[in-house]
């Protein structure tokens, strides 16, 4: 089967199983292999990886995972697309002068898919504001592509609030007056910007997701005081605001709500939470680092290990314990390349 006949079938595949309401766990395992089998044949720096660790995974446990650091190497891509084929192109955020990954797409239909599908399981929304910069602003932002695919889903009338860097607060406080519920989306730093600036209450049945940490700033700050700080400066308790977990590398998001509840990945990621001694899977109650394994990562690779630690419960159930400073460190991001480039 020819390279594009190929994807569009696996295309086809993968959209049924996520648009599926339960698909099985052998399902998802099949999948997952035949996935796998299609990265390894068409993306070479991926082959380079699995043949440097001497890898050919039986089920998606052992599908070797790629660590984020990976898509920085901006000249051994992570895709199997060529460079024509790259329609769209989100990148990492980065300090100044630090490399920033990219993550390319054929067509951006299949995680909008994997958007709306996971979407489904929160709230009614009601008027909305996001509190990041448009899509028009950040061309290259995951996130704001997200937000725009909820918007023109759900709340077409919804309003971007960030602009320049800065957050217009006044469509959102006419918005209290009208005292309808309110629904406000956006960074866990858009979020906290507020919280130590402004407070006003709003109305009742609103809610909140916040997202991202605070990369780059310097800031700590454990989830019970950021969430007093929300419900202070919002009138929102816990259950009222959600978190969603994702990053620029993947194409499906995993949320929980409230305090001292487990994230939840959709049907069609799984997760594994590596033992950093050992480098196998720990058991429930154990901590480690963080791998995902998503099946929307069509064009890229489906196995990504995160920066992030994380309390293992189940293969689509974890705590995040937060970024470990020491994860992938500079020093190897040498070694990810050699293994990524067998011509290095």
């Amino acid at each position: 089967m020819q390279y594009e006949a190929r994807r569009n079938y696996l295309y086809k595949k993968l959209e049924a199983f996520i648009l599926s309401k339960s698909p099985s766990d052998q399902a998802f395992d099949t999948l997952a292999l035949e996935l796998w089998r299609y990265q390894y044949e068409n993306t070479p720096s991926y082959a380079n990886y699995c043949q440097a660790l001497s890898v050919s995974p039986e089920n998606w446990h052992t599908i070797p995972a790629v660590p984020t650091d990976a898509f920085k190497q901006l000249d051994i891509p992570l895709t199997s697309l060529t460079e024509e084929d790259r329609q769209t192109t989100f990148r990492t955020s980065g300090t100044t002068g630090e490399s920033r990954g990219e993550h390319h797409f054929y067509s951006t239909s299949l995680y909008e898919t994997s958007i709306l599908t996971a979407w489904g399981n929160l709230p009614e929304m009601g008027e909305t504001f996001f509190l990041t910069p448009s899509p028009q602003e950040t061309k290259d932002s995951s996130l704001a592509h997200m937000m725009e695919t909820i918007r023109k889903k759900h709340v077409p009338d919804a309003q971007f609030l960030m602009h320049a860097g800065q957050i217009e607060l006044t469509p959102l406080r006419e918005a209290i007056d009208r005292d309808q519920p309110i629904t406000l989306l956006g960074t866990a730093l858009a979020f906290l910007h507020i919280a130590e600036r402004q407070q006003f209450v709003l109305p009742s049945g609103s809610w909140a997701m916040e997202t991202g940490g605070y990369k780059g700033t310097g800031k700590t700050l454990q989830k019970p005081v950021f969430y007093d700080m929300l419900h202070k400066a919002f009138g929102l308790d816990p259950d009222n605001i959600w978190n969603e977990y994702s990053m620029t590398e993947l194409s499906s998001q995993c949320y929980t709500k409230g305090l001292d509840q487990p994230h939840t990945t959709p049907p069609w990621v799984r997760i594994r939470v590596i033992d950093p001694k050992t480098n196998q899977p720990v058991s429930a109650g154990s901590m480690g680092y963080l791998e995902m394994i998503d099946l929307a990562n069509l064009d890229s690779v489906c196995a990504i290990r995160t920066q992030d630690i994380a309390l293992y419960h189940s293969s689509r159930e974890f705590t995040l314990l937060g970024r470990d400073p020491s994860a992938i460190p500079r020093g190897c991001s040498r070694s990810v390349a050699e293994s990524l480039n067998k011509d290095n």
